[in-house]
């Protein structure tokens, strides 16, 4: 099920590294299925044989790539896939390291002006926007070829941190040279503001760490996750519900995704926040 020509595709990337679906990543395509546009499923699995046969009726087109790779490596399927196969469309790329959108999307993305739009910009090591989810205007070649440093279908990093130094940090600088970029909301850097490139620079090369992190307690995504959607912000990080659980009252997000219209039920790991 390949990408046909559309004004609009909408991609949610899910990892499954056993095969199965979520209740939250369904609850997500759910959710991304409701916008305006196509729906676009790229399944992370050991093989093609483990694409879940029940997403077949909950896309447009799906894709399948093989588990290494983070979600940069999907992305950057999708934005040749588009340009190549529907040139010219906008591309709204979400992964399942986030649950919702529980705001309306569409309305967000209509009032932001930008080439590139991320939802959240973060001053941590430098300027850039959190990857989870972000929309590419008018994808084309040109688009491809102006993003390719940062994602690739030539190649992929497989390790959190470079993918945090080498792509998700780069993303906005590299895509500014050519298009504008901005992002909805934005998480000052914790401590004496905006540093310059080469301080970042130096900072990235110092973490070599490659498991997560908690590098600035101060992203409001982490810790006033419900005080952002209460904003209309759509998205709370499923860390919440795992390894950054002490960060939020426990109680006032499963009341939360209670009082949702259906509510998400969250369980397991399997997410591209792996």
């Amino acid at each position: 099920m390949p990408i046909t020509p559309r004004d609009r595709w909408n991609t949610f990337f899910v990892y499954l590294p056993d095969g199965k679906l979520s209740p939250a990543q369904r609850y997500s395509i759910e959710r991304i299925g409701a916008l305006t546009g196509g729906t676009a499923i790229v399944c992370a699995a050991p093989s093609v044989r483990d694409v879940p046969e029940e997403l077949l009726a909950m896309a447009d087109a799906i894709y399948w790539k093989a588990l290494s790779g983070f979600d940069f490596s999907a992305y950057a399927l999708m934005l040749r896939a588009v340009a190549e196969r529907s040139s010219g469309a906008d591309l709204y790329l979400q992964n399942d390291s986030v649950l919702g959108p529980f705001a309306d999307v569409d309305e967000l993305l209509a009032r932001a002006p930008w080439d590139l739009s991320g939802f959240m910009g973060s001053a941590a090591l430098e300027n850039h926007i959190q990857s989870y989810a972000f929309l590419v205007r008018g994808v084309d070649d040109a688009t491809v070829d102006r993003l390719a440093s940062v994602m690739s279908t030539r190649w992929a990093c497989n390790r959190w941190r470079d993918v945090v130094n080498l792509q998700e940090t780069r993303f906005a600088r590299v895509a500014a040279v050519g298009m504008s970029v901005g992002a909805l909301w934005f998480a000052p850097r914790a401590g004496d503001g905006e540093i310059g490139l080469a301080t970042a620079m130096k900072r990235k090369l110092a973490r070599s760490s490659t498991k997560p992190v908690i590098a600035d307690v101060r992203d409001p995504t982490l810790v006033a996750g419900l005080e952002l959607v209460s904003a209309g912000f759509p998205f709370l990080k499923k860390s919440l519900f795992g390894r950054n659980r002490a960060l939020q009252d426990a109680n006032a997000l499963a009341a939360f995704l209670a009082a949702q219209a259906h509510p998400p039920v969250i369980e397991g790991a399997n997410d591209a926040g792996r």
